[in-house]
Protein backbone atom coordinates (compact mmCIF):
# COMPACT_ATOMS: atom_id res chain seq x y z
CA UNK A 1 0.00 0.00 0.00
CA UNK A 2 3.00 2.18 1.05
CA UNK A 3 4.34 2.14 -3.04
CA UNK A 4 1.28 2.55 -4.01
CA UNK A 5 1.23 5.94 -2.02
CA UNK A 6 4.59 6.91 -3.26
CA UNK A 7 3.70 6.05 -6.72
CA UNK A 8 0.82 8.13 -7.22
CA UNK A 9 2.88 11.17 -5.20
CA UNK A 10 5.12 10.98 -7.49
CA UNK A 11 2.69 10.86 -10.70
CA UNK A 12 1.35 13.56 -9.02
CA UNK A 13 4.66 15.92 -8.79
CA UNK A 14 5.50 14.93 -12.58
CA UNK A 15 1.78 15.88 -13.94
CA UNK A 16 2.30 19.29 -12.06
CA UNK A 17 5.68 19.81 -13.28
CA UNK A 18 4.11 19.39 -16.99
CA UNK A 19 1.38 21.87 -16.30
CA UNK A 20 3.77 24.08 -15.16
CA UNK A 21 5.90 23.75 -18.26
CA UNK A 22 3.05 24.59 -19.90
CA UNK A 23 2.16 27.57 -18.30
CA UNK A 24 5.58 28.66 -18.39
CA UNK A 25 5.33 28.37 -22.23
CA UNK A 26 2.35 30.87 -22.31
CA UNK A 27 3.95 33.16 -20.27
CA UNK A 28 7.01 32.75 -22.60
CA UNK A 29 4.95 33.42 -26.11
CA UNK A 30 3.45 36.91 -24.35
CA UNK A 31 6.77 37.93 -22.70
CA UNK A 32 8.11 37.58 -26.59
CA UNK A 33 5.91 39.96 -27.76
CA UNK A 34 5.82 42.60 -24.64
CA UNK A 35 9.80 42.85 -25.39
CA UNK A 36 9.08 43.04 -29.00
CA UNK A 37 6.28 45.99 -28.13
CA UNK A 38 8.28 47.65 -25.59
CA UNK A 39 11.51 47.67 -27.73
CA UNK A 40 9.09 49.48 -30.72
CA UNK A 41 8.18 52.18 -27.86
CA UNK A 42 12.01 52.95 -27.23
CA UNK A 43 12.95 53.08 -30.89
CA UNK A 44 9.91 55.35 -31.65
CA UNK A 45 11.32 57.43 -28.97
CA UNK A 46 14.70 57.73 -29.51
CA UNK A 47 14.38 58.19 -33.42
CA UNK A 48 11.08 58.52 -34.40
CA UNK A 49 11.29 56.11 -37.60
CA UNK A 50 9.74 56.40 -40.90
CA UNK A 51 6.97 54.53 -42.36
CA UNK A 52 9.57 52.06 -44.21
CA UNK A 53 10.62 51.26 -40.78
CA UNK A 54 7.80 49.61 -39.49
CA UNK A 55 7.64 47.95 -42.62
CA UNK A 56 10.83 46.49 -41.38
CA UNK A 57 10.27 46.01 -38.10
CA UNK A 58 7.07 44.22 -37.44
CA UNK A 59 7.63 41.70 -40.33
CA UNK A 60 11.05 40.53 -39.09
CA UNK A 61 9.58 40.61 -35.34
CA UNK A 62 6.76 38.24 -36.19
CA UNK A 63 9.22 36.19 -37.38
CA UNK A 64 11.87 36.16 -35.06
CA UNK A 65 8.39 35.62 -32.20
CA UNK A 66 7.26 32.29 -34.32
CA UNK A 67 10.88 30.87 -34.26
CA UNK A 68 11.02 31.11 -30.27
CA UNK A 69 7.63 30.52 -29.44
CA UNK A 70 8.16 27.34 -32.24
CA UNK A 71 11.09 26.43 -30.33
CA UNK A 72 9.72 26.42 -26.85
CA UNK A 73 6.09 24.81 -28.32
CA UNK A 74 8.84 21.91 -29.84
CA UNK A 75 10.99 21.62 -26.47
CA UNK A 76 7.18 21.77 -24.68
CA UNK A 77 5.51 18.81 -26.83
CA UNK A 78 8.42 16.92 -26.28
CA UNK A 79 8.63 17.23 -22.56
CA UNK A 80 4.81 15.62 -22.30
CA UNK A 81 4.66 13.98 -24.94
CA UNK A 82 2.05 15.43 -26.62
CA UNK A 83 1.58 15.45 -30.65
CA UNK A 84 1.07 19.02 -32.41
CA UNK A 85 -2.86 19.61 -33.97
CA UNK A 86 -2.23 20.90 -37.02
CA UNK A 87 -5.73 21.26 -37.30
CA UNK A 88 -5.94 23.65 -34.15
CA UNK A 89 -3.16 25.61 -35.38
CA UNK A 90 -4.83 26.27 -38.86
CA UNK A 91 -7.84 27.63 -36.93
CA UNK A 92 -5.36 29.84 -34.76
CA UNK A 93 -3.85 31.12 -38.18
CA UNK A 94 -7.04 32.09 -39.32
CA UNK A 95 -8.44 33.94 -36.45
CA UNK A 96 -4.90 36.11 -36.61
CA UNK A 97 -5.75 36.05 -40.42
CA UNK A 98 -9.44 37.63 -39.80
CA UNK A 99 -8.09 39.77 -36.82
CA UNK A 100 -5.38 41.31 -39.08
CA UNK A 101 -8.15 42.23 -41.89
CA UNK A 102 -10.58 43.40 -39.38
CA UNK A 103 -8.57 45.59 -37.08
CA UNK A 104 -5.85 46.56 -39.74
CA UNK A 105 -7.83 46.96 -43.16
CA UNK A 106 -12.01 46.80 -42.12
CA UNK A 107 -12.13 48.90 -39.34
CA UNK A 108 -9.92 51.88 -40.77
CA UNK A 109 -11.49 52.37 -44.02
CA UNK A 110 -14.92 52.82 -42.05
CA UNK A 111 -13.90 55.38 -39.24
CA UNK A 112 -13.45 58.88 -40.01
CA UNK A 113 -11.22 59.53 -37.26
CA UNK A 114 -7.75 61.18 -36.53
CA UNK A 115 -5.23 58.78 -38.12
CA UNK A 116 -3.62 57.89 -34.60
CA UNK A 117 -6.96 57.63 -33.30
CA UNK A 118 -7.62 54.89 -36.24
CA UNK A 119 -3.88 53.10 -35.48
CA UNK A 120 -4.99 53.05 -31.86
CA UNK A 121 -8.22 51.17 -32.53
CA UNK A 122 -6.80 49.22 -35.13
CA UNK A 123 -4.20 47.73 -32.43
CA UNK A 124 -6.60 46.85 -30.15
CA UNK A 125 -9.30 45.53 -32.16
CA UNK A 126 -6.80 43.25 -33.99
CA UNK A 127 -5.43 41.85 -30.75
CA UNK A 128 -8.68 41.67 -28.31
CA UNK A 129 -10.30 39.87 -31.21
CA UNK A 130 -6.95 37.52 -32.45
CA UNK A 131 -6.33 36.51 -28.89
CA UNK A 132 -9.68 36.16 -28.07
CA UNK A 133 -10.83 34.32 -30.92
CA UNK A 134 -7.39 32.03 -30.60
CA UNK A 135 -9.02 31.50 -27.01
CA UNK A 136 -12.28 30.40 -27.54
CA UNK A 137 -10.72 28.52 -30.73
CA UNK A 138 -8.87 26.23 -29.00
CA UNK A 139 -7.75 27.31 -25.67
CA UNK A 140 -10.37 27.57 -23.40
CA UNK A 141 -8.58 26.08 -20.38
CA UNK A 142 -6.26 28.80 -20.46
CA UNK A 143 -7.80 31.38 -18.13
CA UNK A 144 -4.49 33.18 -17.80
CA UNK A 145 -4.80 34.79 -21.11
CA UNK A 146 -8.33 36.61 -20.52
CA UNK A 147 -6.10 40.26 -19.51
CA UNK A 148 -4.73 39.73 -23.46
CA UNK A 149 -7.37 39.90 -25.18
CA UNK A 150 -9.79 41.82 -22.54
CA UNK A 151 -7.64 45.02 -21.22
CA UNK A 152 -7.21 45.88 -25.33
CA UNK A 153 -11.27 44.94 -25.71
CA UNK A 154 -12.31 47.82 -22.93
CA UNK A 155 -10.06 50.29 -24.04
CA UNK A 156 -11.46 50.61 -27.66
CA UNK A 157 -14.19 52.77 -26.57
CA UNK A 158 -12.10 54.70 -24.91
CA UNK A 159 -9.26 54.91 -27.84
CA UNK A 160 -12.30 56.08 -30.07
CA UNK A 161 -13.07 59.19 -28.28
CA UNK A 162 -9.38 60.48 -28.21
CA UNK A 163 -8.14 63.14 -30.38
CA UNK A 164 -4.02 62.45 -29.66
CA UNK A 165 -2.24 59.87 -28.28
CA UNK A 166 -4.64 57.00 -29.14
CA UNK A 167 -1.45 54.61 -30.76
CA UNK A 168 0.61 55.27 -27.90
CA UNK A 169 -2.26 54.02 -25.16
CA UNK A 170 -3.47 51.04 -27.55
CA UNK A 171 0.32 49.89 -27.38
CA UNK A 172 0.36 50.25 -23.57
CA UNK A 173 -2.84 49.21 -23.13
CA UNK A 174 -1.86 45.44 -24.71
CA UNK A 175 1.44 45.65 -22.84
CA UNK A 176 -0.88 45.99 -19.89
CA UNK A 177 -3.02 42.63 -20.57
CA UNK A 178 0.28 40.67 -22.00
CA UNK A 179 1.86 41.83 -18.77
CA UNK A 180 -0.86 40.79 -16.80
CA UNK A 181 -0.95 37.26 -18.68
CA UNK A 182 2.62 36.50 -17.65
CA UNK A 183 1.99 37.06 -14.02
CA UNK A 184 -0.94 34.89 -14.32
CA UNK A 185 0.73 32.31 -16.44
CA UNK A 186 3.98 32.12 -14.02
CA UNK A 187 1.61 32.12 -10.58
CA UNK A 188 -0.07 29.33 -12.65
CA UNK A 189 2.82 27.29 -12.71
CA UNK A 190 3.97 28.00 -9.29
CA UNK A 191 0.58 26.73 -7.96
CA UNK A 192 0.92 23.78 -10.01
CA UNK A 193 4.34 23.00 -8.82
CA UNK A 194 3.53 22.98 -5.01
CA UNK A 195 0.77 20.08 -5.68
Amino acid sequence: MEEVKALRETLERVEGKLIAAGKMYGAMSFAVWLVILMLYYVILALVKPSWQFNVLYWPIAFALAMKFSGDIWKRFTRLAGIEESRKEGIKIALVWLLGFILGWVVLPAMLNRPIDTEIGLALLTFISFSVGGMFLVAMRSEREMIPAFAVPALLIPVTYNMEAGASLMAGFGVGLGYSITVLLYLYSAFKAIER
